[in-house]
């Protein structure tokens, strides 16, 4: 029953992915793929996806789900993580800042009620309460923070080569001074570690097993 709960949720997140992608495409064209919102969703996706096909396989062969599919949730649900937070903690303030209703723009608007709040939520709960790595450990968990330091070793470089303009304020780097920018950067950094504690030790939790 728990694998069959798995798999519709794993196909409900597949479905809701392809659509809010494809909206944000149609509106913005492949520049859309700048943001970290649109990658972490689409890694989301795809790691739903092979969830999906690696589920139905256990279902039919009796088998447990790959442990690299295990990981691949788990690091894709601590990249929508990271995208919920920075929208809560960073975006919706500076455009309430700047005289604007920040929390309409960010969870009101076309594709951004998926992309920054459902999306994020339903990836980690099918996380925790279906596919969570018991035995994966503090260090290993580390492995989540890869995505978000691969974005930042793009997104600065392309900004201080004024290649790209942000795409968020802390990407900034002409408009503020150098440590600000260092600081921004070591936030983000702190963030994204404690974000990739969430899922690992919610996943424990939910299975009634103590943290490694």
């Amino acid at each position: 029953m728990r694998l069959k709960a798995a798999i519709a949720l794993n196909a409900l997140i597949v479905a809701l992915e392809v659509w809010a992608i494809g909206n944000g495409v149609e509106q913005r064209g492949i520049g859309d793929f700048m943001y970290y919102t649109e990658l972490s969703n689409l890694f989301g996706g795809i790691a739903c996806a092979l969830c999906l096909a690696g589920e139905v396989h256990a279902l039919r062969s009796g088998r447990p789900l790959a442990r690299g599919l295990r990981i691949a949730k788990y690091c894709a649900s601590c990249c929508l993580l990271m995208t919920f937070f920075v929208v809560v903690l960073v975006l919706m303030p500076s455009f309430y800042a700047a005289g604007l209703d920040g929390f309409r723009l960010m969870f009101c608007v076309r594709e951004l009620p998926i992309t920054h709040f459902l999306g994020p939520l339903l990836v980690f709960a099918s996380y925790v309460l279906f596919e969570a790595d018991r035995a994966m450990t503090l260090q290993q968990s580390l492995i989540a923070t890869v995505p978000t330091l691969a974005y930042a070793v793009v997104a600065y470089p392309c900004n201080i080569a004024r290649l790209w303009e942000g795409p968020y304020p802390f990407f900034l780097v002409w408009e503020m001074p150098v440590w600000q920018s260092v600081l921004w950067f070591l936030a983000l950094l702190v963030l994204s570690l404690a974000l990739a504690q969430v899922p690992r030790l919610v996943g424990r939790l939910v299975k009634n097993e103590p943290a490694q």
